[in-house]
């Protein structure tokens, strides 16, 4: 297996619940933007530059590519270090951003070993399961719009209350959607084929039948 995974698809796609089984499963380290940019808000003292950016986010703009790669690499150069492979969560939303992650890795002696995941998933499914998705109030658990969970009136692992996220609201996930959608995806797919590290997954299956066909995918 590569010592590199990178997955990405759509908004609701499934890319964290299938990094994060993947990653359990077979050792490797999980590196999930959204996860080190949370972390990172909880910080008592920050950087200045930190600080600034993660401000203009509050106000609705993007997290600048400077911090992304900043926080990124410096979790994957933890696990690079230990001899661990490493699965990339979100991290890659623009071509400009999957040729620096390129570059990084030839710097680290490894871009032969990547192998790059699209969960493909249509705009309106991803909107659907957007608007209908829930959160565990407690352990914040995410539980996803399947039809095994459609009757779930409780968190499956410690029993928390079901809620809605907060930025679930529609007019948000149309935005989310228009940004980080099959649209805007395309140039990033067409980059990672002609690599040759591409592999696309059905993400309308679910979720058991989605790891399988990752882990046939990336053998």
């Amino acid at each position: 297996m590569k010592k590199i995974i990178i997955f990405f698809g759509p908004p609701g796609s499934g890319k964290g619940t299938q990094a994060k089984r993947l990653a359990t499963k077979h050792g490797y380290g999980h590196i999930s933007t959204g996860d080190l940019l949370r972390t990172l808000q909880m910080q008592p003292e920050l950087e200045s530059d930190e600080a600034a950016a993660l401000e203009a986010m509050k106000k609705g703009k993007l997290v600048p590519d400077w911090l992304i790669y900043r926080l990124a690499f410096r979790a994957a150069e933890q696990y690079l270090n230990n001899g661990q492979g490493i699965i990339f969560d979100g991290a890659i939303r623009t071509v400009a951003q999957a040729s620096m992650y390129q570059e990084y890795f030839a710097g680290k002696g490894c871009a032969h070993d990547v192998v790059v995941v699209e969960i493909a998933l249509s705009d309106e499914e991803a909107y659907n399961r957007l608007t209908k998705r829930r959160l565990c109030k407690d352990c914040g658990e995410i539980i996803p719009w399947l039809p095994a969970y459609y009757d779930m009136v409780e968190c499956p692992h410690c029993g928390g209350e079901l809620i809605s996220r907060a930025d679930d609201a529609e007019a948000i996930i149309q935005k989310r959607i228009l940004e980080q959608g099959n649209a805007a995806l395309a140039p990033i797919r067409e980059y990672y084929q002609k690599l040759g590290l591409l592999k696309i997954v059905d993400g309308m299956r679910a979720i058991e039948e989605v790891e399988k066909e990752i882990e046939e995918a990336i053998q």
